[in-house]
């Protein structure tokens, strides 16, 4: 059984090849009759609608792929453009800050050449200019510049500051004039001014400041300027701490009462403390105790009070001149070309 069925499966085979064979050949033999091209252009009539809808389809893919190939560039180069508009109106902004950095910078430079104490430029790192504690700066400069206590900060103006209270090798700290706590002794000034005006002027809360115990029978008048009185006693060993006239700031309002001896003004501070980025300080004056002149033979009648009622005479102390260096501006700050 096995044996006639395995006889027969190649036989099957060789009959299925033979009739493939001859179906080929056939159709090789009838594929260039007119019947066989009637038949081919006949399919190709029916499939080119299929074709065609094929090719479009495939065109529209590729155009879609190429599109969102483009939207992914043009949201590249989209990011890349905003990142350096960002960068370029970062700079900008920077500009106005700059330039006004470097006019400052010109502006103390000039007023360090022109002034007539020696001093040494300093910036401002902090500023506390609340009513919360002291009302300071810090400055840039410490003892490793010449900066030590006691020494008088004025601005590009010559408006006085303020005075250092602490010191360290790199850095200082100054008490603002308009501080609760600090005390200058000032006077009118000007054309008109009554030269005999004399009081304390100390800071307030809120940053402006107040003449008081100026006596009742001097005059002081609205608008007229404050300045360091630079007093010193009649002997000459004690001196105000600070440089007589320099400017403290601007009578804005006078208090009187008839049945007082003394009267008191509101003062505007001269500095800009708020903004101000530069300041000078003075190194050259030294206020305080200081040795007589060998020439001063003190009165013994002569009153070391420094008290408005005393009147003592303002005395312009002695300075030295010293040859002055061309300041350095620091970095990032552009000075103008000499003219």
């Amino acid at each position: 059984m096995n044996s006639r069925s395995g006889y027969r499966l190649p036989r099957a085979q060789w009959v299925v090849y033979g009739l493939l064979v001859t179906l080929s050949v056939g159709m090789m033999g009838a594929s260039g009759s007119h019947f066989a091209a009637t038949i081919q252009s006949d399919a190709n009539y029916m499939l080119a609608p299929v074709e065609g809808a094929l090719n479009d389809t495939a065109d529209t893919l590729g155009s879609y792929l190429s599109t969102l190939t483009q939207l992914d560039d043009l949201r590249t180069q989209n990011e890349q453009l905003r990142q350096e508009n960002q960068t370029l109106q970062e700079e900008l902004n920077r500009m106005p800050a700059i330039s006004q950095l470097t006019t400052d910078w010109t502006r103390v430079s000039q007023a360090q050449q022109d002034s007539q104490y020696q001093t040494i430029i300093a910036r401002v790192l902090v500023r506390n200019i609340t009513d919360i504690g002291l009302r300071t700066f810090i400055i840039n400069r410490g003892l490793a510049d010449g900066i030590s206590l006691e020494q008088v900060v004025v601005d590009d103006g010559g408006a006085v500051v303020g005075r250092v209270v602490s010191v360290q090798t790199y850095d200082a700290t100054i008490l603002l004039v308009n501080d609760t706590s600090n005390t200058v002794i000032g006077r009118e000034s000007g054309p008109n001014a009554d030269p005999n005006a004399v009081g304390n002027v100390q800071g307030q809360v809120g940053g402006l400041l107040q003449m008081s115990y100026v006596a009742s029978t001097e005059k002081l008048s609205k608008g007229m300027a404050i300045v360091t009185a630079g007093m010193v006693s009649a002997g000459g060993d004690v001196r105000s701490p600070y440089p007589p006239g320099l400017l403290i700031g601007t009578i804005i309002s006078v208090s009187t009462d008839p049945n007082l001896v003394v009267q008191s003004a509101v003062v505007q501070p001269a500095a800009d403390l708020n903004n101000i980025e530069w300041v000078l300080v003075i190194t050259n004056y030294q206020g305080g105790f200081s040795t007589p002149e060998p020439s001063a033979s003190p009165s013994p009648s002569a009153s070391s009070s420094l008290g408005p009622a005393s009147q003592p005479t303002p005395v312009i102390p002695r300075v030295t001149p010293t040859p002055r260096p061309t300041p350095t501006p620091p970095p990032g700050i552009v000075t103008p070309p000499p003219h």
